[in-house]
């Protein structure tokens, strides 16, 4: 039976438990997911989190204790293990440590999950090398993972989990073993793959960065449950739980940035210290340097970052407002009220 529904994924009052020695442990507890078709989903929590264990749940590789699994608008659970293994092959993985064989070409390594397909082997292999072709690595079809680099491995391990044309791929950390650079060219890899085939991606990390640089929702895990959610953008300018903004503060390089000038004496003599995020058109306007004609204040800029979220343009600021202190608290709700959050880090009042 087919069920007409925006939704590939929900998962309702998910909850798994492990025996640990004497007691009983919830890796995931009372979790609530929707993820819709075409989306790129991020899931961020530290280690422990309990984010790989749910991602695990989505294709029934890990039994839920308790709750429904629900792929296309059916409950994996009913499903008999020949129907489950069908669906199965509609959820792609790649990790972080690739799994390639090695015994294998790149080429065979992408064949590999057609073999028990009914079709011929020149229809498997131009597959395959379409798929390379697609990441790619068409050039390297012949040569063995032990001969390529990081990124390299990384891009079969895509290929490889795209050969079954699945509706849903899981990233479950795939981009914690690589550098920088590496990192950035299968983030714009996986944006590829989502735009040009439709394909739902769900992106398991601890990396805000990563999921400021191509997923359009997301989840923050802590203690195996979702304590915040919603679109990136959003997130990242109003995050409401601590672990979110310390997600946040860190992926900006603004952590650092507050600690240091919090520390600084000369940031102590009565001035007022404001943190600010601008969000969307509002980034780009003028008004600070229209703030300080209007009310009268030298604006000392300590640190600025502008960077782009899902399409948006997102500023961060942390500004020394020297002035009158009544004109610096006029400043601050005019600022307020052209859309800019803000944030004091110290006092102007004695």
């Amino acid at each position: 039976m087919i069920v007409e529904t925006d939704n590939v994924i929900e998962l309702k009052d998910i909850s798994v438990s492990f025996p640990v020695q004497d007691k009983i442990v919830k890796a995931v507890n009372q979790v609530n997911l929707t993820i819709k078709k075409g989306d790129v989903y991020g899931i961020i929590g530290y280690s422990g989190a309990g984010k790989s264990t749910l991602v695990r749940v989505i294709n029934l590789l890990q039994q839920p204790t308790t709750g429904q699994v629900i792929f296309n608008g059916l409950q994996l659970q009913k499903f008999v293990p020949v129907e489950l293994r069908q669906v199965r092959k509609k959820i792609g993985m790649i990790f972080q440590h690739f799994n390639l064989m090695k015994s294998r070409t790149v080429l065979g390594n992408v064949e590999y999950p057609l073999l028990g397909r009914k079709i011929s082997k020149s229809e498997r292999r131009a597959k395959a090398l379409n798929l390379l072709e697609l990441v790619g690595l068409k050039h390297l079809a012949n040569s063995y993972p032990n001969n390529l680099s990081g990124g390299q491995k990384q891009r079969v391990a895509i290929a490889r989990a795209l050969a079954n044309d699945p509706e849903v791929l899981i990233s479950d950390e795939a981009t914690s073993a690589l550098d920088p650079k590496t990192t950035n060219s299968i983030l714009k890899l996986l944006q590829q793959v989502n735009r040009r085939l439709g394909i739902t991606i769900i992106l398991i990390t601890h990396e805000m960065q990563v999921i400021s640089k191509i997923c359009h929702n997301v989840a923050v895990m802590d203690n195996g449950k979702i304590i915040e959610r919603g679109a990136v953008a959003e997130v990242f300018v109003r995050p409401r739980q601590k672990l979110t903004a310390d997600f946040v503060e860190t992926a900006i390089n603004v952590k650092d940035a507050l600690e240091r000038i919090e520390h600084q004496e000369k940031y102590s003599n009565g001035n007022l210290l404001v943190y600010l995020n601008f969000i969307g058109q509002t980034s780009k306007k003028s008004i600070i340097s229209n703030i300080s004609r209007v009310y009268n204040l030298d604006v000392n800029i300590l640190f600025a970052n502008i960077d782009q979220v899902d399409g948006k343009d997102i500023g961060y600021m942390i500004a020394e407002f020297i002035g009158d202190p009544q004109k610096a608290d006029e400043a601050i709700d005019e600022m307020k009220k052209n859309g800019i959050i803000t944030k004091i880090i110290n006092s102007n009042k004695e």
